[in-house]
């Protein structure tokens, strides 16, 4: 079995307990990976805005921009399971450093493209697939360095921060962006490429991370046994399994709130209110989360949890606009809080050799969210969104509490 160890050669001090929901960030390789991390992250949601503007600019038809968020979905779903391998396989700055060379290099492309007024819709399908081809790549191996740049004790804390950088850009990172097209579209791919250039110079400060084994089961093999190794710790299998359970009944909320935008009666601007709403409560159900000393097995998540479902409950049946961003706000916090526990646990349960197939699979599991909006749309159109959304939010509810009541108590 591959081996790898973590790092020990921690030159700050260590505390027995985070003294604050920072601590990470006074360890300097951390530090650089949160950057780089926050970085693919804003240069990831900049893009995820611009890309759709620029493809119904150059179209105006809905359904190319089906098949431009089809040309990136369907190949981070592919390639999820391959890019843990490489994760756990290859040195990991080595794989790190090609996915983000890539990442930017098609961005310059478009960038380029767009200078010499030369942008088609086919350069648009280019760029989702090598996005969507790189990031199973990239982000496991980033989320995969945190155990090996800090202290087992501090893993919550640092997950919980990557968590943090990741909301922080969902708040932000579209508004910004959505001033920049307003200049001019070259402008804001210009801005993608350069944070991707920030996280690749940032990237070349962090250890090799070389794999240590010497068996090989080749491809095929070792991605058997990555789900192998989840299928065989009952712990691990519960923790997908309430995973599965909150993506395909609690995360759909996030693609529907276009009907709730129409229920309440408000405009765009208020709608993107709506989702700064729940990035803003996640940056802080993030904070929350890394302030903890300690996690459990079962209670951080039970609470989190529940109380996503009744937001969630609450946001759908809610007539008035202003409980309504209230509800997403802590709909927001409590998805995040529940989610960084949930990987959290997952990274400190299974082995170093293994963290890269464990995470893809995780990242897997949040790619397939797109196939699960299609009947869930079906049903809004059917039955209307608070009553689908209400009856989703109850299901989420009573099969998390049973999931975690049969949850082991200990390790």
């Amino acid at each position: 079995m591959t081996v790898l160890v973590r790092n020990k050669d921690f030159s700050e001090e260590e505390s027995n307990h985070p003294t604050h929901p920072f601590v990470s960030l006074t360890y300097t390789k951390y530090r650089r990976l949160w950057a780089g991390t926050f970085f693919t992250f804003a240069a990831g949601q900049m893009t995820l805005v611009a890309k759709p503007w620029l493809a119904y600019e150059i179209t105006g038809s809905a359904f190319w921009l089906g098949v431009v968020a089809l040309s990136q979905g369907l190949p981070m779903l592919l390639m999820a399971p391959i890019g843990g391998v490489a994760a756990d396989r290859f040195p990991k700055r080595t794989v790190l450093l090609v996915s983000q060379t890539a990442l930017m290099i098609m961005a310059a492309v478009i960038t380029l493209v767009l200078y010499l007024d030369l942008i088609e819709i086919w350069h648009l399908i280019l760029l989702s697939l090598v996005h969507g081809t790189a990031m199973p790549f990239n982000m496991p191996v980033r989320q995969s360095y945190i155990p090996i740049l800090l202290p087992e004790k501090l893993i919550a804390n640092g997950v919980a921060l990557h968590s943090s950088g990741r909301n922080m850009n969902q708040t932000i990172a579209p508004s910004i962006v959505g001033l920049l097209l307003g200049i001019d579209p070259l402008v804001a791919f210009l801005a993608i490429v350069i944070l991707h250039a920030f996280s690749m110079f940032v990237s070349f400060g962090f250890p090799l991370a070389r794999s240590s084994s010497n068996q090989n089961f080749g491809l095929i093999g070792d991605l058997q046994y990555g789900f192998q190794y989840v299928w065989a710790d009952k712990f691990l299998r519960i923790l997908f399994a309430t995973l599965l359970l909150f993506l395909v009944f609690g995360m759909p909320y996030m693609h529907l709130l276009p009907v709730f935008q129409e229920i309440l009666s408000v405009g765009p601007e208020l709608l993107g209110l709506m989702y700064g709403a729940m990035g803003l409560g996640g940056f802080f159900g993030s904070l929350t989360v890394a302030s903890f000393s300690r996690l459990s097995q079962r209670i951080p998540q039970l609470i989190f949890g529940a109380f996503f479902s009744l937001s969630l409950i609450g946001f759908a049946i809610s007539p008035i606009y202003i409980f309504s961003l209230l509800l997403l706000f802590f709909s927001g916090y409590f998805h995040t809080g529940y989610t960084t526990i949930n990987q959290t646990l997952i990274l400190t349960r299974s082995d170093p050799s293994v963290h890269g197939r464990v995470i893809s699979i995780n990242m897997m599991l949040r790619s397939s969210i797109t196939i699960v909006v299609l009947p869930m749309g079906y049903l809004v159109d059917q039955f209307g969104g608070p009553l689908t959304l209400a009856f989703s939010g109850t299901i989420l509810l009573l099969g998390f509490l049973t999931i975690l009541s049969i949850t082991p108590k200990e390790r």
